[in-house]
């Protein structure tokens, strides 16, 4: 009878998991996608409530990361009017995580721009969809 060595099966069992990691395909991991939802301006203090959602679409589960929201003006010379940043606990897949913050605007139109994972810290199976923007017009 013969003697299968230890890192043989070790090898094997290798294997079999980077076989079933392969098997998952490229779209496995985790993939976050911010959106964005805004309030109507309030007159006439232009106060406008911004709501920010970040949610793991991926079928893997997502680390903790951060969420950057840039309010900017959308016309010359853009400058940013306020920067807001959010630790985002880590989320399973088909998980969310939401916040909201108020913010008095002078009169104009304003981009705010929301990204997930800013640094690019976790690998995701979508890079594409880190982003979220949405115009708000103020008097």
């Amino acid at each position: 009878m013969s003697r299968v060595s230890p890192l043989v099966l070790a090898g094997a069992g290798a294997f079999l998991l980077a076989a079933a990691a392969a098997a998952r395909g490229p779209g496995a991991g985790p993939d976050l996608a911010p959106g964005l939802s805004s309030t109507r301006v309030a007159w006439p203090r232009n106060e406008v409530s911004v709501t920010v959602t970040i949610k793991n679409l991926g079928d893997g589960p997502a680390p903790a990361s951060g969420c950057r929201v840039l309010i900017k003006n959308a016309r010359p010379p853009r400058q940013t009017v306020r920067t807001v940043k959010k630790t985002v606990r880590a989320l399973a897949a088909g998980d969310e995580f939401g916040f909201s913050f108020s913010v008095r605007l002078g009169p104009g139109l304003f981009e705010v721009v929301a990204s997930a994972d800013p640094k690019g810290k976790i690998r995701e199976s979508d890079e594409t969809n880190n982003v979220a923007r949405l115009m708000i017009a103020a008097k």
